[in-house]
């Protein structure tokens, strides 16, 4: 474990946890500057990253998937069974939609590449604080591309159909642009309703699809997607 060089006074709190010292030093370098943000400690694993978790409180992780020993999403699904309060942004090379879905449905709160300018970065780590799902515009085309153009994709299960009924037609309308990244004042505006009506969907969605948060509710979507093809 490495201490950040960032003031702990800092709004947001970042631990960082990558497996490649240049890695974490490159993005320690790239936070530096922003006086909201500090970067409270770096770990090289995922194990390493469970034990400081409770040492340093983070407001927002920056996880890489691939590390020894743990995967991130085998760490990120520990890390908010025990702090669903964290923030987790999968930061990864990895572009295929198979490591995109199960991130989402560790329940973390984004996915993006690692050739992310500096300025990106920061609005997804501000974003993320803020509660918003934080996923490159260009993966989720290549998702939902991928998906609506299977020919031969098996049969949802039932269960997973009857969920998909059970929602009303505004709600798998605002399902369907919550998967396109979409924040809640974008579908406010896109579908003409008051924020608070938004919010009000966005909770009875998820009581109905069964989810807790909006990165596992957009996975849900994306299975819709592709066993329904385009069903939403």
């Amino acid at each position: 474990m490495e201490r950040g060089t960032c003031p702990v006074t800092a709004e947001i709190k970042v631990m960082i946890v990558d497996d490649h010292p240049m890695i974490r030093e490159g993005l320690i370098t790239m936070l530096n500057g922003f006086p909201d943000i500090a970067v409270v400690c770096t770990c090289s694993d995922g194990e390493e990253a469970m034990h400081m978790i409770d040492v340093w409180n983070p407001h927002v992780i920056l996880m890489d998937i691939r590390m020894r020993r743990l995967s991130g999403i085998e760490t990120a699904s520990y890390i908010l069974t025990h702090k669903s309060q964290c923030k987790i942004l999968f930061l990864t090379i990895l572009e295929d939609t198979e490591s995109i879905r199960q991130a989402l449905q560790s329940g973390a709160a984004g996915y993006i590449l690692k050739h992310v300018t500096r300025e990106k970065l920061v609005e997804s780590i501000r974003r993320a604080y803020n509660g918003e799902m934080v996923i490159d515009p260009a993966l989720l085309g290549r998702i939902i591309g991928d998906y609506t153009r299977v020919t031969h994709a098996p049969p949802e299960p039932v269960e997973q159909q009857e969920k998909l009924a059970g929602l009303s037609v505004r709600e798998k309308e605002i399902l369907r642009l919550l998967a396109q990244g979409m924040t809640n004042k974008e579908i406010s505006a896109s579908c003409h309703l008051a924020l608070d009506t938004v919010k009000t969907h966005l909770r009875n969605i998820f009581r109905k699809l069964g989810v807790k948060n909006r990165s596992q509710a957009i996975s849900q979507a994306i299975r819709f997607l592709e066993g329904s093809r385009g069903a939403l």
